[in-house]
């Protein structure tokens, strides 16, 4: 099973560099990509933002949601099935890496929720990300 952070979730309706990676990465997985409330929540944010610094317009915003919205009920995505005890002592393992790492708060929480789903591949941009999935174990893309 893959799982996209959220850096590259975005390319999926951002196109920019890495977007057709992650298009070849995902077209290999017949399941559904797993999402969790945290990836949603960046993901809208992340649109949102864009609009803030003049790169999107609310309009396209608003149609790269309902298209979100649109992937999840046709079954693209999948709500990401965890144990939030588990997760959490994860998170609190994890974190002990970003005094060497550097990685913040929600890319700990990516890494434990990959990890829990035992993710065969872990796609990200970000290179402290990538060092954390990769001290845990995971398998990192690009």
């Amino acid at each position: 099973m893959i799982y996209l952070d959220t850096s590259a979730f975005l390319k999926l309706y951002i196109r920019e560099e890495g977007s057709e990676l992650v298009q070849q990465v995902l077209e290999a997985q017949d399941a559904p990509v797993p999402i969790s409330d945290v990836l949603e929540w960046e993901f809208f944010n992340a649109l949102r933002l864009k609009v803030f610094r003049g790169e999107l317009d609310s309009a396209t915003v608003d149609h790269m949601m309902k298209l979100f919205d649109d992937r999840l009920l046709r079954g693209q995505y999948a709500a990401a099935d965890l144990d939030r005890s588990l997760l959490s002592r994860d998170v609190r393992d994890l974190s002990r890496h970003s005094s060497t790492i550097g990685s913040r708060t929600l890319d700990v929480v990516h890494v434990a929720i990959a990890a829990q789903l035992k993710a065969t591949r872990f796609v990200t941009f970000d290179d402290r990300q990538a060092d954390l999935a990769r001290t845990a174990g995971l398998p990192v893309t690009p």
